[in-house]
């Protein structure tokens, strides 16, 4: 269950602030949850590999934190770049302090390096939450697109009602705890 709250918690703040600026296409947004799903992914898996190479060995427990944030900070400005390269239409020029800024890249990676799992279950639990990631962004766009239009009180306006939607689609994923396991 709080693997969606964080997962709704970043891509509520980073969507605030990306759909701050005018004008946002729809090709960007798909592009930054393309570009933030593949970080969530590679930071997972790589995180896990930091912690059994460099970490578990010589008994640096204390330092994962100062270890993982150069990894994160590589993945959230090689992976524009590279999808800058594979595509040069696309916009990702802008993408690379949101990345950097994105919470659920490095809650994800500390989650996933206390778990004794398989890189390539890890690899795969990456990509789900990157998913879901993509999914939320893509939502809370829809969210503000809507509230842009409807007649929202001024002081609702911008981030509180994002928190607010963000609250609600919390709700709403809460339905399906426990669905799959039981």
């Amino acid at each position: 269950m709080n693997d969606y709250m964080l997962i709704l918690a970043s891509a509520a703040l980073v969507s605030h602030l990306l759909l701050q600026q005018q004008p946002l296409s729809r090709l960007r947004l798909q592009v930054y949850g393309l570009a933030g799903a593949l970080c969530m992914a590679l930071g997972a898996s790589g995180g896990q590999a930091l912690e059994r190479l460099i970490v578990a060995p010589w008994q640096l427990q204390d330092l994962r934190l100062f270890l993982l944030l150069p990894w994160l900070a590589l993945l959230a400005w090689g992976v524009p770049r590279a999808l800058g390269g594979l595509r040069p239409q696309w916009p990702t020029g802008e993408l690379a302090l949101p990345l950097l800024g994105n919470a659920m890249l490095l809650g994800l990676t500390l989650q996933a390096t206390a778990d004794d799992t398989s890189v390539l279950a890890t690899l795969c639990w990456g990509a789900l939450a990157g998913l879901g990631f993509w999914l939320a962004l893509v939502l809370f766009d829809d969210l503000h697109q809507r509230s842009q239009q409807a007649e929202v009180p001024a002081a609702l306006r911008g981030l509180p009602i994002t928190l607010i939607g963000a609250g609600v689609m919390a709700l709403a994923f809460s339905g399906f705890n426990g669905l799959f396991f039981q």
